[in-house]
């Protein structure tokens, strides 16, 4: 279990996800970013409590897998805030929730 996080401005969390998110938001002292946790921003997406998600999509043509976004998630609306497409094909997106 990790105990201690040697990165600056970084907390080690434990608890309900919620929780510390909904307390992080609250402080309003910046972004919170979440890196490579499908699990994780998939309990944030269900609470409404994301509002500028960066997806990179990388074509690659391997089976099945999970899913990010599954059904049953509340409906929400999104604008592109910004896009690019990389040289061999890797498309960066960032949408803004509308509220």
């Amino acid at each position: 279990m990790l105990t201690e996080a040697p990165w600056e401005r970084t907390r080690i969390a434990n608890g309900s996800v919620m929780d510390v998110v909904s307390d992080l938001k609250a402080s309003g002292e910046g972004d919170i970013l979440v890196n490579s946790s499908a699990s994780l921003i998939k309990s944030l997406l269900s609470a409404d409590m994301i509002d500028r998600p960066y997806l990179l999509i990388c074509l690659e043509i391997a089976g099945g897998g999970a899913r990010l976004f599954e059904d049953g998630l509340p409906g929400t609306t999104w604008r592109v805030a910004h896009q690019e497409t990389g040289e061999r094909g890797k498309i960066a997106l960032v949408y803004d929730r509308v509220r």
